[in-house]
This record gives structure tokens, C-alpha cells and sequence, in this order.
């Protein structure tokens, strides 16, 4: 699918978007989110609690703050930092464009649309013709963006390792014998190998 078509399918599905009970104007991401969250089951609801709460206490023990205020610096937007840490986590991607950044991030294809403008205006991302088919613009961050992204990561990744080193041998085992699992799900593992260069064992 080309970007035209995928930003013509978004547009149509969230035009004019209602919900009944709450009357015209209500956000879609946001009823899609709800109804997300209600039809989970109550273990999932849990261990996504969970998981949240790590996440949390994770972001809290590295630089993650510095990079926020790099990106406000920036004048990033949410969903602009969200698409250079996508770039930066899933490159080198030869044929990254603006559908694979819209689910990466969750956000509509209008809304990744102008977040690249944006992007590109500001130095932080390239976008060129892909040449295998000309409908189509592959996305790629510049040495800028690059310095940007790499300054967050590090930030996550000093975060979780002062996370993981502040937790016991015996919890250490634990959760390693059941992540060391989960990482085995092809979606997990391609990001599991990406990542496993960036912190020394």
C-alpha cells in the first residue's frame, strides 16, 4: 500500500467521527483506546498495570528527562518524538515510510503526515523518492535526528539497566527465566536484536 492510499483510508475512517453516547467531536483515538482497555481481560489489565508500573520506575532511574527537554527544545510535538524514536529503534529500514511510522506510533496517517513535514522542516528527518516505486517516500533520520534519538535511547537504556541492577539475584532470575521467554515472540525478537548491541552484558 502506497502512503496516498493508506492517508485516503485514515482520512475516510475518521471522518466525521461520533460516538453516539457522547455526541459529535470526541476524540477516535480515544474511544478506540477506551474500547481497547474494556475488552482486555482482567489478567491483562493487570500485568499491563504492571508492566506500566516497571516503565514508570524505570524511566525515573535514567536521562529520559534530558532527552524530553532536548525535544522541547526542539519544538518536537509528542507524536514528532514518537516518530524520530521509532526511526531511531527500527532503522537502518530501507523502505521506512509514512505507514510503517502511523503503526509504530498509533497515530492516524493525516497526523503522521504533517508530524514529517514538521520533522523534515526542522533538519530531523530525510524523505526521498523511493525509487522501486515513485507513490511512495522512504523516511530516514539525518546525522541531527540521529544525535537526537541516540541521546533518548541512552537515556532508556541507563534507566533500565540501574532498574534491573537495583532488583535482587533471586528477582533478577526470575524475571530473566520469563522475559527470556516472552522475547522469543517474533514481533519481541526483532526488537530484542536490534537492542542488543546498545548495552555491553
Amino acid at each position: 500500500m502506497t502512503d496516498a492510499e493508506a492517508l485516503k483510508i485514515d482520512e475516510q475512517a475518521t471522518a466525521g467521527a461520533t460516538d453516539p453516547a457522547r455526541g459529535p467531536g470526541v476524540d477516535p483515538a480515544e474511544v478506540a483506546g477506551q474500547e481497547v482497555i474494556d475488552a482486555a481481560s482482567p489478567e491483562a489489565k493487570r500485568v499491563a498495570l504492571q508492566l506500566g508500573t516497571l516503565f514508570r520506575r524505570m524511566l525515573s532511574y535514567g536521562a529520559a528527562t534530558s532527552a524530553l527537554l532536548d525535544a522541547a527544545a526542539l519544538g518536537l510535538s509528542f507524536l514528532e518524538f514518537k516518530a524520530i524514536m521509532s526511526l531511531g529503534v527500527f532503522e537502518p529500514a530501507d523502505s521506512f515510510c509514512l505507514a510503517d511510522i502511523g503503526e509504530s506510533t498509533g497515530a492516524s496517517m493525516p497526523a503522521v503526515s504533517r508530524a514529517i513535514d514538521s520533522l523534515v522542516r526542522k533538519g530531523l528527518v530525510s524523505r526521498v523518492e523511493d525509487p522501486h516505486d515513485r507513490r511512495r517516500r522512504l523516511i530516514a533520520l539525518t546525522d541531527e535526528g540521529h544525535r537526537v534519538t541516540n541521546a533518548a535511547l541512552m537515556g532508556r537504556a541507563v534507566g533500565a539497566v540501574r532498574l534491573a541492577d537495583s532488583f535482587s539475584e533471586d528477582e533478577l532470575k526470575a524475571l530473566d527465566s520469563l522475559l527470556s521467554k516472552l522475547i522469543e515472540r517474533e514481533d519481541l525478537a526483532s526488537i530484542h536484536r536490534q537492542l542488543e548491541g546498545a548495552v555491553q552484558q
